[in-house]
This record gives C-alpha cells, structure tokens and sequence, in this order.
C-alpha cells in the first residue's frame, strides 16, 4: 500500500485524462507564444544594458499582460496556481543565469520551459482529480473507459493539430511585428 501522497502522485501520473489535459495545455501554451510578436534579442540586449521598459521578455518575445491576446491572458491566468508554485524555482534558477551570465532572452526561454513544466504538473492533478470524480459515476466511468480506448488518436490529434497550427500562426505573428504600441522605453 502507498502512502497517500506518494498514491495521490502515482494516479496522477497514470491518468490518461490527466495527460489529455497536459497535452491541450501544452499546445495551447505553444501556440499562445507563436500568437505574441517575433522573439526580440535587441530588446532583451537593452533590458540587460539597464534600459527600463514597461514591459519584459517572455520566451524571448516582448511581453506586456495587457498587449497580450485574449488566448495567451486566459492561459496565464489558469496557470495560476502552477505560477505561484514555481517561485521557488525562479529563486534558485535566478542567481544561476546570472552566475552563468545567461541574459535576457536565453533566461526567459529558460522561465518559459520551467512554467511549462511546473503547469504540467499542475494539469496532471488536475486531471487526476476530475478523472477520479468522474470515475464516482456510472456514466462517468463509461466515458472513461471509451477514452481510454481511443486515447493514442485523441492524442495524436491534438499534437498533428499543434504541429500543423504553431508554424501558421507564427508566421502570422512575425508578418505582423511588434504589437505592442505603448509600452515605454527609457534608456539607461
């Protein structure tokens, strides 16, 4: 018998639901950062030579919450929770990337792939809990056990639909530039 906890982890990580949720998130995460504007080295180059700016860089795009897509806003706010539990690891990876001299830009690639994978475990609870709920009732453990069948091609749904769409989407996203009109600029 696992102790509960480690029981709790175990179910998370053998949910099936669970991992449908983690794989939606994942291209939704992907194709939130193919929607904002190109990735910017010479705007991260002048946050790191003391330049002030109102807004910062986020997988290596220009990043200002209220410029932002309703997609990419609607993400970040149910990332939440996984955003407050990855404070910790900002902490400790902060003083590393400046030890390492990392700047900006490789450093918000680096933030992006650590929220990435804190929010991964996030969905993965997520899912573990609504699976378990779910498997209370008679029609909820039908469903289930007809997901589970055909868990391999909702999958690979989801991942063909997010090759498919990030490369579209960024295109899109570098024809249009720099979407950011009023973020200010101050230099050092």
């Amino acid at each position: 018998m696992l102790p509960p906890v480690k029981k709790f982890v175990h179910d998370s990580v053998r949910s099936r639901f669970a991992w449908l949720l983690v794989c939606l998130h994942t291209a939704w995460f992907l194709l939130a950062i193919a929607n904002m504007s190109p990735p910017a080295p010479s705007f991260a180059k002048f946050l790191d030579s003391g330049g002030w700016s109102s807004a910062t860089v986020f997988a290596g795009r220009p990043f200002h919450f209220t410029y932002e897509s309703i997609s990419l806003k609607a993400l970040l706010i149910v990332d939440m929770p996984s955003m407050l539990a990855g404070i910790p690891f900002g902490l400790f990876l902060a003083p590393v990337e400046k030890a390492l001299q990392v700047g900006s830009f490789v450093g918000s690639y680096v933030d992006a792939v650590v929220l990435l994978l804190v929010a991964t475990c996030q969905w993965l609870v997520v899912g573990n809990l609504i699976d378990t709920k779910l498997r209370a009732f008679p029609f909820g453990a039908r469903a289930l056990r007809g997901f589970n069948r055909s868990f391999v091609v909702v999958i690979m749904f989801v991942l063909l639909f997010a090759v498919i769409a990030i490369p579209i989407v960024r295109s899109r996203s570098q024809r249009l530039g720099l979407r950011h009109p009023a973020i200010s600029f101050h230099s050092p």
